[in-house]
């Protein structure tokens, strides 16, 4: 799971195949990731693993780190 999220970050969000993203890395504080961004993983995250999330669920507590986002999808 931790490798289809970082697959789609690379090529789908930040458009650098090669930039290095660690499990533990926080996406936002890095700058990795954008507000806008986390709506357009979420959604592909929904489609890909068939979970809604609801707004509530939308927190750092979940979506902070490729690690803590694959905890949520899993739970």
């Amino acid at each position: 799971m931790n490798e289809t999220i970082i697959s789609y970050i690379k090529n789908e969000i930040t458009s650098e195949p090669t930039i290095k993203i660690a499990t533990n890395d926080s996406l936002l504080d890095t700058g990795i990731v954008d507000s806008m961004g986390m709506m357009k993983l979420i959604l592909f995250l929904e489609k890909q693993f068939k979970k809604r999330v609801p707004s509530g669920d939308m927190t750092l507590e979940n979506f902070e780190t490729v690690e803590k986002i694959a905890k949520y999808f899993s739970a």
